[in-house]
């Protein structure tokens, strides 16, 4: 009878696995977009051909996509490509062949491949082929940042050594990797003190990062979302997406300083391979020297300042007594003369514009709800770095495998350009029409939140998988 359950002890069982996979599953269309070539070109020189036979740098790479695609962990990843025979077909394993050992993949993240910067290059390599598939290069820009709870508890927290603590103000990032090694951790993994790993009663213990520190991982820091609530230590992740078609041209993370995000920002700018028009970005990038910097790469920020009158610039009758003072004021001067400029054309734009920018929070919930990164899979800013910038480069895929078979729709109903084609095919994708942003009228009010027939879960960042 077909579905009794027998012995199923046959010698012999003939299979395809081209014929298991369906013929419009998403691993498929995935597997036709990934040319992983560049791999072997980038951590090539680290095999051998004396030894056993290593795994192949392509079958790595995707299992690591596998594992960022579908909020994995490493273990669980393992787990289910060995007997998941999609995931086999996915990464070029037949039934007979065998699957890479978790420690093989930690071992490769940690230690092999540390040296390289095949994460950066991962990441690269999709806005390539989204460029490549008709993407047209962005002019508007957004950044922000979110923060991601540490593989770290509070239990974790003692105090920093005399010579180890910082002040308030100082960069909590300059002692990053250093804390770890110099505190005195037990055999068994705990701290020495007054209270064992675990327990949770501090209630008369105050905890700051000038004075504690973690020894789970000593790169996180103590912070929070907002007034009144939970402090966890976390990290920061940084995105640099397109506004218009939500493409990420750059990612990393960092620890959760008070500068953090405007130091990224600048960062990940730099390493654009061509700087957008504009770069749009809410109100915690409102400071004049940061607006200089960006100003003076070329780019137009667009960041909330109020509606407020122009601000005055510094003027000073008595002149400098040193060369540092003289600097001070210049650099009040220039960053005054950059809040103007940038509440011009904030005030010229609109705010539609800042609308637009909320568009990189949706990929920020994207990327926590589906992918895994509402908390680090590792511990140190080093691994929660490449968390970040896989799952960046998995979220360029989805806009690529969605932007393909609209882009031909699009050829078809007459557009005169593939490059108008693939606007079309975004636009499709994200919702970027006015209707997906305004609430329709109703009895109860414009935006009244008992409009009938508004559906509040619809995102306009859908990813239709």
């Amino acid at each position: 009878m077909i579905g009794e359950l027998g012995d199923q002890g046959e010698l012999f069982q003939c299979t395809n696995m081209e014929a298991l996979v369906p013929a419009g599953h998403e691993l498929r269309r995935l597997n036709a977009v990934i040319d992983d070539r560049f791999v072997c070109e980038v951590v090539g020189h680290l095999y051998s051909d004396i030894g056993r036979p290593a795994v192949h740098p392509s079958v790595v790479l995707r299992m690591w996509i596998l594992q960022h695609r579908y909020g994995l962990s490493e273990r669980r990843l393992c787990e289910e490509v060995q007997m998941h025979a999609g995931y086999r077909w996915f990464c070029g394993l037949t039934f007979n062949d065998p699957v890479p050992d978790q420690s093989t993949l930690v071992k490769l993240r940690t230690r092999m491949w540390a040296g390289t910067n095949i994460w950066e290059i991962v990441l690269r390599m999709t806005v390539a082929w989204c460029e490549k598939a008709g993407l047209p290069p962005a002019e508007l820009m957004a950044v922000d940042g979110t923060q991601i709870r540490a593989n770290a508890s509070l239990s974790s927290m003692v105090e920093r050594p005399p010579e180890l603590s910082i002040e308030a103000g100082e960069d909590a990032s300059a002692d990053a990797g250093a804390t770890g090694a110099d505190l005195q951790i037990e055999a068994g993994g705990r701290p020495r003190g007054p209270r064992a790993s675990g327990d949770a009663r501090f209630r008369h213990e105050k905890f700051s990062n000038a004075t504690h520190t973690s020894t789970t991982d000593p790169d996180a820091r103590l912070a929070r979302k907002g007034r009144g609530m939970e402090t966890h230590p976390r990290f920061l992740g940084h995105y640099m997406a397109d506004v218009r078609t939500g493409v990420i041209y750059g990612a990393m993370a960092t620890c959760a300083t008070g500068f953090g995000e405007r130091d990224a920002a600048l960062a990940l700018m730099d390493k654009l391979p061509h700087k957008p028009r504009e770069l749009v970005a809410d109100a915690g990038y409102r400071g004049g020297a940061f607006l200089a910097d960006v100003m003076s790469r070329g780019v137009q920020p667009l960041v909330p300042l109020g509606d407020g009158p122009l601000e005055a610039i510094p003027e000073f009758t008595r002149p400098a007594g040193t060369p540092e003072a003289e600097a001070k004021r210049q650099r009040a001067r220039v960053a005054a003369a950059a809040r103007n400029a940038t509440r011009l054309a904030t005030r010229r734009r609109g705010a539609r514009t800042q609308r637009q920018r909320i568009r990189i929070e949706h990929l920020f919930a994207e990327a926590k709800q589906q992918h895994g990164l509402s908390r680090a899979r590792g511990r140190g800013l080093i691994r929660v770095d490449q968390q970040v910038k896989l799952t960046a480069a998995v979220q360029n895929l989805k806009r690529l495998l969605n932007m393909r078979p609209q882009r031909a729709t699009g050829l078809a109903a007459g557009c005169v350009s593939a490059e108008q084609a693939t606007l079309h095919a975004f636009s499709r994708i994200y919702g970027a029409k006015r209707s997906h942003f305004r609430r329709p009228i109703s009895r109860y009010g414009r935006h009244s939140r008992y409009c009938p027939g508004v559906n509040s879960k619809t995102t306009p960042f859908s990813s239709g998988l």
